[in-house]
C-alpha cells in the first residue's frame, strides 16, 4: 500500500510538473507573438516603470548612462508640461535664443536643477540666457530638470572640459542637496554617492533606463511589469488607473545628503583648478520659502542652504546667497511678489531676471570677468 501510494503521488507530481509547463510556455508563445504583433521587441523592458519615468509624461528628456536624464537633444516645441517654448541643441543644452546652438569655448557654464533650465518660462526667459545678454559673452545652460546637487556636479565635470569658460556657476536649491540620498527622483533613475571611510562613492552607474522598485510600486507590479502580455491586458480591461498609479516620488537609500552635497563641493573645487575656470555656487530659494516663512520645510531650506554655501566657502569656492535680496522684495511688496518674481512653483522671467544680476555683479568681480 505505501509502494502504490508513493507511485501515485510521484504520479501526481509528474503531472503537475507537465501542466505548468505546458501553461507557461502557451503564456510565453502568447507573449511572444504579441511582442511580434505590437512590434515592441524582446528586451527585458519594465512597462509600468516606463510609463512613470519623466519621459513617458512628456518631459523632452533622454537617457543618459551617467547622469541618468539630460535634455533630449534636438527638441524644439511646447508640447510639455509646462507648455512654453523649449529648445535644445545636439549637445543636450537648453539654448538662450532658439536656433542659436550654444558655442565652444563659452565665457560662463552654468549648471543645476529646475530653477536653472527654467521651467515655465521660455528660453530667452531663463537666468542663464538673461545672464548671457547682461555679459554679452556667451553662457551655456547646462541645467536640467528633476537634477539632484550630485548630478549637476556630474554634468559640471562633463561639460566644463569641453566648453572651458572662465565661469562655472552652479545653483541648487536645498532639496536638491538632500536629493543626493536618492536613487529615484520623480520617476527617473539616478546616480548617487554614498560616504565611505570619510570619501565619496559614486553608486548606480551605468544608470538603469528604468527600474522596477518593490517599496515603490509593490511586489505585483515590479514582478509582473515585465511581461507585455499583463500590460497589454490591464490596458484592455480597464486597469490602467491602478496598473499606471504612480508611486513614491524619491526612493531614498541613505540619510547622509547633507554630508554628501558638502563633500561635493571639494569635487567642484577640483574642476575650477584643473580647468582654472572660477566657481561660483549659488543658493536658490522655492516660493514657499517666503509664503509660510515659519514652516518647518522653508526654516529648514534656509538654514541647510546658508550651511551648504559654508561648505562651498571652506572649499574654497565663491558663494552668492540670493535670499537676501528676494526677502527684501517680499518684504517691500507682499501682495505683488509672487506675482512678479515666481510662476508656479519655479522662477519667473523678472525672478530669473533678479538672479542674473545678482550673478553678473559677482563675476565682475572674479578674474575673467
Amino acid at each position: 500500500m505505501v509502494q502504490r501510494g508513493g507511485a501515485g503521488s510521484g504520479s501526481g507530481v509528474f503531472r503537475l510538473t507537465i501542466a505548468v509547463i505546458a501553461v507557461v510556455t502557451a503564456v510565453g508563445a502568447v507573449e511572444a507573438a504579441l511582442r511580434t504583433h505590437d512590434r515592441v521587441g524582446f528586451t527585458a523592458r519594465h512597462f509600468v516603470a516606463d510609463r512613470l519615468s519623466p519621459r513617458s509624461s512628456g518631459y523632452p528628456a533622454s537617457h543618459d548612462p551617467l547622469l541618468g536624464q539630460v535634455p533630449l537633444a534636438g527638441y524644439d516645441g511646447s508640447a510639455n508640461p509646462w507648455s512654453t517654448r523649449v529648445s535644445v541643441d545636439a549637445s543636450s543644452l537648453r539654448q538662450n535664443v532658439a536656433g542659436q546652438p550654444t558655442p565652444a569655448p563659452v565665457a560662463v557654464v552654468a549648471v543645476g536643477g529646475s530653477d536653472t533650465f527654467g521651467e515655465e518660462v521660455a528660453d530667452q526667459e531663463t537666468w542663464p540666457a538673461q545672464l548671457q545678454s547682461m555679459l554679452g559673452q556667451p553662457v551655456a545652460n547646462g541645467g536640467v530638470f528633476g537634477y539632484g546637487f550630485d548630478q549637476a556636479v556630474l554634468r559640471a565635470e562633463t561639460l566644463v572640459p569641453r566648453l572651458r569658460p572662465w565661469a562655472l556657476v552652479v545653483s541648487f536649491v536645498h532639496d536638491d542637496a538632500l536629493a543626493t540620498e536618492a536613487v529615484q527622483r520623480n520617476g527617473a533613475e539616478k546616480p548617487y554617492f554614498e560616504v565611505v571611510d570619510g570619501a565619496l562613492a559614486l553608486r548606480n552607474v551605468p544608470v538603469s533606463t528604468g527600474r522596477a522598485r518593490v517599496a515603490q510600486i509593490g511586489l505585483v507590479r515590479a514582478t509582473l511589469g515585465y511581461s507585455y502580455l499583463v500590460d497589454w491586458t490591464a490596458r484592455r480591461v480597464g486597469a490602467s488607473g491602478w496598473w499606471y498609479a504612480p508611486g513614491a516620488p524619491q526612493v531614498r537609500l541613505h540619510s547622509d545628503g547633507p554630508r554628501v552635497a558638502c563633500l561635493l563641493m571639494q569635487r567642484l573645487k577640483v574642476v575650477g583648478d584643473e580647468s582654472g575656470a572660477r566657481v561660483l555656487v549659488v543658493a536658490q530659494y522655492p516660493p514657499r520659502t517666503f509664503a509660510t516663512p515659519g514652516d518647518s520645510s522653508a526654516r529648514a531650506g534656509i538654514g541647510g542652504s546658508s550651511r551648504l554655501l559654508a561648505c562651498a566657502a571652506d572649499a574654497g569656492l565663491e558663494t552668492l546667497d540670493t535670499f537676501p535680496i528676494l526677502q527684501e522684495r517680499h518684504r517691500a511688496s507682499p501682495a505683488t511678489f509672487f506675482g512678479q518674481y515666481y510662476t508656479r512653483s519655479q522662477m519667473s522671467a523678472a525672478g530669473n531676471r533678479l538672479i542674473a544680476e545678482r550673478v553678473a555683479d559677482t563675476l565682475a568681480g572674479t578674474p575673467g570677468g
